[in-house]
């Protein structure tokens, strides 16, 4: 019995021994383990990796679709700004129109006393209109009367009605059609026939007292294309582009 535990005893020893030399150290860890150490660093660098990667390309889309809003943008800017250097042209156009104006002058020196003006008054006389279809211009008695404009007369009266001696004239002013009628011409002194031509500034008669009429003066009145009476004065103002000169046959 005491030759068994002895024999034990001596044997652990010896036991122990190949177990500790069998059970491996840090410094000799088994390769496989150094290999998954060292992957798995390399793992997590590269999935860090692929993650950058994932982000950019998703990013790729949104910045080539606000490089293309930008250059749409620029685009844009750049038809606005073709369109406005074109917009000249248009302006030499409707210069080139402008040059293109009829010529008109007042029918006697503009400086003239202004007597009844265009719309209602009191009729100043019994034959008299209560609504005044023209200007009275008060420049004496027997002052040249002048054509505004080239036209064609179309109605005379010599004398005739409350306009007494009296002529009317259509003129196409920029393409429009008017027409100008000039009353109380004194007697013998209207130089026109319907149908006849006449040229701006020529002498259509003298400033009288005929027809409906308180005294010499001439009454210039304006028609429409319609016909209608229109403020003569405000027209003559609007249009007159000529220096006036007096009336000659």
């Amino acid at each position: 019995m005491h030759e068994c535990r002895a024999r034990l005893e001596s044997a652990r020893p010896l036991f122990q021994q190949k177990s500790a030399s069998a059970r491996p150290s840090a410094s000799h860890a088994h390769p496989l383990v150094g290999f998954l150490r060292v992957n798995r660093s390399v793992l997590a660098i590269a999935a860090t990796a692929f993650a950058f990667a994932t982000v950019g390309i998703h990013e790729l889309p949104a910045q080539a679709a606000t490089e293309q809003l930008v250059a749409q943008a620029v685009g844009l800017q750049h038809v606005s700004v073709s369109t406005a250097v074109e917009q000249p042209v248009d302006l030499r156009r409707d210069g080139y129109a402008v040059t293109s104006y009829t010529t008109v002058q007042w029918p006697i020196d503009p400086s003239s006393p202004v007597g009844d003006r265009f719309g209602r008054r009191a009729a100043p006389c019994g034959g008299c209109s209560g609504f005044h279809h023209g200007t009275d211009f008060n420049p004496g008695l027997g002052t040249p009367v002048s054509a505004i404009a080239d036209g064609v007369v179309t109605e005379v009266g010599d004398p005739s009605g409350e306009l007494g001696v009296y002529a009317i004239i259509r003129h196409s002013i920029d393409g429009v059609s008017f027409s100008s009628v000039y009353g109380h011409m004194e007697l013998g002194s209207l130089r026109l026939s319907v149908g006849q031509t006449v040229t701006r500034g020529r002498l259509l008669g003298l400033v009288g007292d005929t027809g409906g009429s308180t005294g010499p003066h001439l009454h210039f009145g304006i028609l429409d294309a319609a016909g209608d009476p229109i403020d003569s004065l405000a027209w003559i103002q609007q249009h007159a582009n000529a220096p006036y000169a007096s009336a000659k046959e």
